[in-house]
């Protein structure tokens, strides 16, 4: 694919150590529900990473860099927004007011999709996939049916969703802050907003065709009761508001950039000082603390690290031959080998690390911060790819995590691949429309 970065900083007696951990980690996350093996998948790549360091596939030094600590900083802060919001019992008071009005199985598969997934793209995909699904599983067994067909309801929806704003998703907002675009809000909404919603339906179409039988003799669930939900009204407004304030300064630093503005202000900080802020001024600062999805960051530092060791041991290099060769002389073969190679190396490198990554060839390859059309594309298509596999994104394994937690048995890998490659070509397949078309106005 590149060039310099595919020079490894280690030996090539490193790639036999990397392939045999490469295989054990990935076999361990695919055959975790079988035999009754129970290893959570944010352990599994902890452990993974720390053997990278052990058998000195990576460095010390080049594991610290590998961290990417603006998306740490930026989900630290949307954690504790969320927690808060969590905490008060506001979130959750939200999504039940917007699925009590669904009195139908058909309306719920569509409510899951089109408002968790809107959700998603301005409070973190991850965030909304750890909050709703308790309540989506509440909801499976009010209608008798099994949780899985709404879980991976829930999963696509916060994907699909989340690819509308540069904040809907870390890959999203690694393009924001790496690329140098123009107000990375309006240009993701211009250019995705249509073709967002339009997977969003294609989706819907997709489930309720596939589980068709289920919902058929599924019950309507009864009326949900949002009172006296809201358990904490203080903590719930400061929570709120800071999160609108937050949310207000992303735009603000958009606006800043585009009037030409030279500043290295990103998103990363208005989350993590509004974070920060609830944490200071609440008296539940404790509660809130301990509410932080840590698993979550855990799982982003060590899938840095481990994913730079693999790197360096040069099995990214031997799944990434495979793939066409991107060339920033021709816009649609870019495209195109964008979105293709998007959807193959998310389910190795699962698609947060494969965009840090891929942002460096195309930097090397001359892409500007003024071709906007390349940089879209590879925000939406590492978006999409996480619904082919549970690997490919990491709102899947938080889905597992949290049903797993409440005791439900969550979709396998196999069954969620079965749905998810239909989906995941029909839907890479509108994108690609839309960019194509996008390209020629």
């Amino acid at each position: 694919m590149v060039t310099c970065h595919q020079k490894s900083m280690l030996s090539v007696d490193s790639s036999v150590p990397a392939f045999i951990l490469f295989g054990l980690v990935y076999g361990l996350i695919i055959t975790r529900n079988v035999r009754g093996i129970r290893l959570p998948i944010w352990a599994i790549m902890s452990i993974g990473a720390l053997l990278s360091l052990m058998l000195q596939l990576i460095t010390f030094e080049q594991a610290l860099k590998a961290i990417n600590f603006e998306i740490i900083f930026f989900l630290f802060g949307m954690f504790v927004l969320v927690s808060g919001l969590e905490s008060s019992g506001l979130l959750k008071y939200i999504t039940i007011k917007i699925l009590e009005r669904a009195r139908t199985p058909n309306r719920i598969l569509g409510f899951i999709l089109l408002i968790l997934g809107l959700l998603s793209a301005f409070l973190i995909n991850d965030t909304i996939a750890l909050v709703a699904t308790p309540i989506v599983i509440g909801l499976a067994t009010q209608m008798k049916i099994r949780p899985v067909p709404l879980l991976i309801t829930l999963a696509f929806g916060v994907t699909i969703g989340s690819m509308l704003t540069p904040i809907g998703n870390p890959q999203n907002l690694l393009v924001s802050l790496n690329s140098g675009m123009d107000n990375p809000f309006l240009n993701f909404m211009f250019y995705l907003g249509v073709p967002t919603f339009a997977c969003l339906a294609v989706t819907y179409l997709i489930l309720s065709k596939f589980y068709k039988k289920e919902f058929d003799n599924s019950m309507i669930p009864p009326s949900l009761t949002s009172e006296n939900i809201i358990e904490n009204p203080t903590l719930a407004r400061i929570s709120l508001i800071i999160t609108l304030s937050v949310i207000a300064g992303f735009f603000l630093i958009g606006f800043i950039k585009t009037i030409g503005v030279d500043t290295d202000i990103n998103f990363s900080y208005p989350a993590l000082v509004g974070g920060l802020l609830l944490l200071v001024i609440t008296k539940q600062r404790k509660k809130i603390f301990l509410q932080i999805n840590w698993k979550i960051i855990a799982f982003f530092v060590s899938m840095f690290i481990f994913m730079a060791a693999m790197w360096n041991g040069k099995v990214i290099d031997v799944f990434a031959s495979v793939f066409p060769t991107l060339t920033s002389s021709d816009e649609l073969a870019a495209i195109f080998a964008i979105i293709s190679t998007s959807a193959g190396l998310s389910q190795i490198m699962s698609n947060v690390p494969f965009v840090a990554v891929y942002l460096q060839i195309m930097q090397n390859l001359g892409v500007s911060s003024t071709d906007t059309l390349l940089w879209i594309a590879l925000a939406s298509a590492s978006t999409l790819a996480g619904n082919l596999t549970i690997l490919g994104a990491a709102s899947n394994i938080i889905i597992l995590e949290a049903a797993e937690k409440h005791k439900t048995e969550a979709f396998s890998f196999w069954e969620f691949f079965k749905i998810g490659s239909i989906v995941t070509v029909v839907t890479m397949a509108i994108l690609g429309m839309f960019l194509l078309l996008y390209s020629y106005i």
